[in-house]
């Protein structure tokens, strides 16, 4: 099985290495404002997998009281030097996805941007059981997983059905919509949604959810 300590390396070196970007996702900005109808000011957010804290900005200046963790330390100090300059609050951890350091039942609601479809098939499970567990009931969820259709699909050798190794040295897991819909017991489910973003190097293609614990 995939070696944790290489995985932080090579999220390590991404974090160094690439652009940053200042916006947060649309289907995020989108998912806050169904947040904001439901819980008050002040509730509890957590980004899980943060990176460099793109999202967690967004989060707070909406005003959530945001939680941020990321399996990098190279992400989490961008993060952390980020929010300093933008005078933004968060509570910011080292953590891997698969053992979060928070307690049960503690978030109003969880995003998981781009981080779920980096690990074999049952990493993934793994996470989204994890991800439930610190929701509080009713919390919701928001994660996105790669579809069979991406551009990247086959590329690398094969580790699984449906999972293959990156130039980079990482698991890269691509998701048909029964396996979508397998990973979602526990929850009720108000959006399974495919989306499609092209660009001149290659096509993301892909399942966005949002997802409320039951």
């Amino acid at each position: 099985m995939f070696d944790r300590h290489r995985l932080r390396q090579a999220w390590d070196h991404a974090h160094q290495e690439k652009p940053t970007s200042e916006q947060a996702g649309v289907e995020v900005v989108a998912f806050a404002d169904r947040l904001r109808r439901q819980w008050s000011s002040g509730a509890l957010v957590l980004d899980a997998g943060c990176g460099r804290g793109r999202n967690v900005f967004y989060l707070s200046q909406t005003g959530f009281t945001v939680y941020a963790c990321d399996l990098s330390p190279v992400a989490i100090s961008v993060a952390k030097a980020r929010a300093r300059r933008a005078d933004t609050t968060a509570s910011f951890h080292i953590a891997d996805l698969a053992y979060l350091p928070y307690p049960d039942n503690s978030f109003a609601a969880v995003v998981c941007v781009h981080v779920l479809p980096y690990h074999y098939k049952a990493g993934i499970a793994r996470g989204v059981r994890e991800l439930r567990r610190v929701l509080r009931q009713d919390g919701w969820l928001y994660f996105d997983l790669l579809g069979c259709d991406d551009a990247e699909y086959g590329c690398g050798q094969e580790l699984e059905q449906h999972t293959f190794l990156d130039p980079d040295g990482v698991p890269i897991h691509f998701s048909s919509r029964q396996e979508v819909d397998e990973l979602l017991g526990g929850f009720a489910v108000e959006r399974v949604s495919r989306f499609e973003l092209g660009s001149p190097a290659r096509t993301r293609v892909g399942w966005v959810v949002w997802a409320r614990k039951c």
